[in-house]
Formats: C-alpha cells, structure tokens, sequence
C-alpha cells in the first residue's frame, strides 16, 4: 500500500480509490495506467484477500448468531408469561398453583436478568475497524498507520530476525490490534482482543515468532485522534511483513 499525504480535498469521494489519503481527493486527468500495489503475483494476492474476507464474513455471522439469539430471548418472555390454563386442569392444579406460579415468576425473573445482562455485554462490545488498506478514501487514520509503519520497519530491520547467527528471510501477514491508547491488545467489560495474530504463517515458526516480537518492541504507537476514538475502540492492522536483504518492508493486505 501507497500512503499519500494530500495538500487539496474534494467534496465527492472518489470512485475507485488506489491509494491511502488523510482526505478526499478525487483526481482528474488521465491515469489508466494503473500504479503498481505489491510486487506479489496477483494470484497470491487474491488468496490473501480471500483470507481477509473469510475472515471478516466469521466475524459477522458471529455477531449476527448473537443478535438473533437474543432476540428469540426477548420474544420468548412474554411467551411464557401468557401461556394460558387449560379450564380442566384448573381445579385439579388448584393446591400447587400458588407454588407452581411462584416457580414461574422466579424463572420468568432470571430469563429477563440474562437476557439484560447479554443485552448489555453486547452494547459493550468494542468498536472494531479493520485496516486492510487500498480503499483511499479520505482516511483519518493515514498518517497514524504511516507511523506504526516506519517503527515497525525501523525495529525490524535493526533487529533483523536470526537463526544462528544469519538472518532469516520470509514473508508472512499479521493482524495488530491497537487501541486508542496506542497500545497492543484490548481487555475491558469481558471483552478480550489479542495483541498479535498471525494471519498467515511464514512456514518458518522463528520468523513468525521473531516478527510478533518486532512489533511488541515497537510498541505504541501513540493514542488515536479525537476523531479516530469517536469511530473505534480498536484498529485491526492486516500486514504483510516481508524480510529481505534490503531490510523489513510492510505493507497494508489488499482486500
């Protein structure tokens, strides 16, 4: 991904994006010849975007369990609490009535506790944005992930992972997650969120251990923007990390 930091923005949000801005700028003139985005062969980079879509397809099938679960909770509660008696079973049921309606109630009582308590843990949830990049559209976040970059970047290649004494070349993709703090990782209201995840592993476990640890060590990156708090809790950051001989390049993963 091209991060580009622009000097004019435009009302009309472009069209089809290409690169990373701070604002909208939907640009004129001729430009079919489009830029180049990754040196990765295309069907490569199809894969992976196919591993970031499936990936975002769980998350929201995930939610959308959770939400047809508790609505089939609330709807089931008065359900319960209007199903009528039969007029043959009121007399025989007559000397455990008082205790059988008392059985109901307590159970109708903590139905509607759960279902506030599951209510209320979903309204808690963090808002989650994922940064998988190429969609240019005016961004808040472009200069924030340009500098989670460059101390990712200036970590890795400084501490360039090694096997015995040589340097380990690969590539591999992670998803960082960073809250407003600026820091890794997310723990508040039952909810936890992972620091590092290895999206696709290097096939070599020391690279893919060596590269969680680059990131830790580069670690935060200063806290989020008025403007980017009021919009998520957490930014999930899908890179690819590629160790050379010319040091460590990341790169937003297309979608």
């Amino acid at each position: 991904l091209d991060v580009v930091l622009v000097n004019s923005k435009s009302a009309v949000k472009p069209r089809n994006p290409t690169v990373l801005a701070q604002a909208n700028l939907d640009g004129g003139g001729e430009h079919d010849a489009q830029r180049a985005t990754t040196p990765l062969p295309a069907q490569t980079e199809s894969k992976e975007g196919d591993l970031i879509k499936m990936t975002q397809r769980r998350v929201e099938q995930l939610e959308e369990e959770q939400r047809r679960l508790m609505t089939q909770s609330r709807e089931a509660a008065p359900a319960v609490r209007s199903q009528p008696v039969k007029p043959g079973e009121q007399r025989s049921d007559q000397p455990t009535r008082g205790q059988d309606d008392r059985t109901s109630n307590d159970e109708m009582a903590r139905l509607e506790a759960e279902i506030g308590r599951n209510l209320e843990h979903y309204a808690k949830r963090p808002k989650r944005m994922q940064l998988t990049a190429t969609s240019a559209q005016g961004v808040d976040y472009a200069q924030y992930y340009d500098r989670l970059r460059r101390k990712i970047e200036t970590r890795g290649t400084s501490d360039f992972p090694q096997r015995n004494g040589k340097p380990i070349y690969g590539q591999l993709i992670l998803v960082i997650n960073v809250n407003r703090q600026g820091k890794l990782g997310y723990n508040r209201d039952g909810y936890n969120v992972e620091a590092i995840d290895v999206a696709k592993s290097s096939g070599d476990p020391a690279l893919d251990r060596q590269a969680v640890a680059i990131v830790r060590a580069a670690a935060p990156f200063g806290a989020f923007t008025a403007e980017m708090q009021a919009k998520q809790d957490i930014l999930e950051v899908v890179s690819t990390f590629k160790f050379t001989r010319s040091g460590l390049d990341v790169r937003l993963q297309g979608r």
